[in-house]
């Protein structure tokens, strides 16, 4: 990955802007960073993966916000008209006539103000988990009921969990119970961004913003990408933003973390390149039949809610190990963890029933229930991933299982007539964006 070094820029005000390049691709991609964030660690793990996946079509653009991170420190937050002087000196420096901008959380509503305000610097408009304000408002039912709610159960906890890594499986579950680096990472993101005072005082301000009145006047095509999943975001956000900017595209993503190279940061890559480019490069893919197997544990919210952050990361690493072991012993394939479950692949689906049903077993000695999903179909092989419509209904049905219940498409159901496995009715369902209805089977026996 072909890094700059960090370079300053002075900006409105005599203020020194920290700005990287990253790779050389035909267009350029400016990233517009949280309050929390800063370029001194974008190129580091995990955050590099994303900017080498960019670095295929574009040269990526990013800076430090005016009084965080490497950025000259100031007296006080600045204001969304200081923070475009910034953009502007930053591009400027860069020689960057016309980029494509991509924001996420708080930072999308800078993005949008500027697209709106600049549109002849703004090719495209890239937003994940896009907000026109924070706080709930007439006609604005998503975020926070009120400022001093979202002071309380947002900012302070924040503040009081600064640079430990804790917030990190708040925002990020996934990455936080399977990559046993993140949480050192995250803790060193939040204090190179910021001091938890400057970041108390900026999160103040961005409460009290509000680009309502900008969003139809976006001219940028635009993209809107949200994680449903994503248990730290509201979705609702996102809709309403999309709904506001003329010919916005709303995509949903798969993932349970709320930053952009969290899991599904595939699928969030491949969007960002169709749109961009208009195609996405061939991952060089296979296509198989298999049986995808989708776990989740029961009560999650509930038990990491009991147990606290560093019994609840024991209890997933616990869950990961046995249905890693479990998945193997039935001569299957562990594909990845989904932060609070598992997707595994078999190529035999009677082997991949006994292997849920085992496993539901086993995981009562940790105290836990799983609900188990399997369907069979044809998948992609990307590299050590899966992907395509199988694995898409297999997701479906295990999020509609009860508690230790393990639920199969009827074929599964066809496929294993005489292993000896038994099934219960669970009548016809409808899969969220799957055609038709779906008859559906609970394992009854083994």
């Amino acid at each position: 990955m072909n890094a700059s070094p960090i370079r300053y820029v002075r900006s409105e005000g005599g203020i020194h802007i920290a700005y990287r390049t990253v790779g050389a691709g035909a267009r350029d991609y400016l990233i517009v960073l949280p309050t929390l964030g800063t370029v001194e660690m974008l190129t580091e793990p995990p955050a590099r993966r994303m900017l080498s996946g960019y670095g295929k079509h574009s040269r990526v653009i990013s800076f430090d916000r005016r009084g965080g991170g490497l950025s000259d420190p100031i007296p006080a937050p600045a204001t969304l008209e200081e923070q475009m002087a910034d953009v502007n000196a930053v591009l400027d420096a860069c020689s960057s006539d016309r980029v494509v901008v991509e924001a996420q959380a708080e930072a999308t509503m800078l993005a949008v103000v500027f697209a709106a305000t600049h549109p002849e610097r703004v090719s495209h408009l890239v937003l994940l988990h896009p907000m026109a304000r924070m706080i709930r408002a007439p006609g604005y039912d998503a975020g926070w009921p009120d400022e001093e709610t979202r002071d309380r159960e947002f900012v302070r906890t924040l503040i009081a969990r600064w640079g430990t890594g804790d917030n990190a499986a708040v925002a990020c579950p996934f990455l936080a119970a399977t990559d046993p680096d993140f949480l050192d990472w995250w803790g060193r993101w939040e204090r190179v961004s910021s001091s938890p005072g400057g970041f108390e005082r900026r999160a103040r301000l961005v409460g009290k913003l509000d680009v309502r009145e900008i969003l139809p006047r976006v001219q940028a095509p635009t993209l809107v990408l949200d994680r449903p999943a994503a248990k730290a975001m509201d979705s609702a956000h996102a809709r309403y933003v999309a709904e506001h900017i003329p010919g916005a595209e709303l995509v949903e993503i798969p993932g349970r973390d709320a930053i952009s190279f969290g899991d599904g940061h595939e699928a969030y890559e491949e969007q960002v390149e169709r749109f961009v480019t208009g195609s996405v490069a061939a991952p060089g893919t296979e296509r198989a039949l298999a049986t995808v197997l989708f776990t989740d544990i029961a009560r999650s919210t509930e038990i990491a809610a009991e147990r606290g952050d560093r019994r609840w990361r024991e209890l997933l690493e616990s869950h990961d190990r046995l249905t890693r072991e479990l998945v193997d012993a039935y001569g299957g394939v562990a594909v990845k963890s989904t932060g609070d479950g598992f997707l595994a692949r078999f190529d035999g689906p009677a082997r991949a029933v006994r292997c849920a049903v085992d496993l539901g077993r086993r995981v009562s000695d940790l105290g836990i229930e799983i609900r188990a999903g399997l369907h069979t179909g044809e998948i992609e092989l990307i590299g050590a991933d899966v992907g395509g419509m199988a694995v898409h209904i297999g997701a479906r049905i295990g999020a509609l299982g009860e508690p230790g219940e393990v639920l199969a498409s009827s074929t599964v159901r066809d496929l294993v007539v005489g292993s000896g496995i038994e099934f219960a009715d669970r009548g016809a369902h409808s899969l969220k964006g799957v055609p038709g209805e779906w008859r559906l089977f609970a394992v009854d026996s083994v």
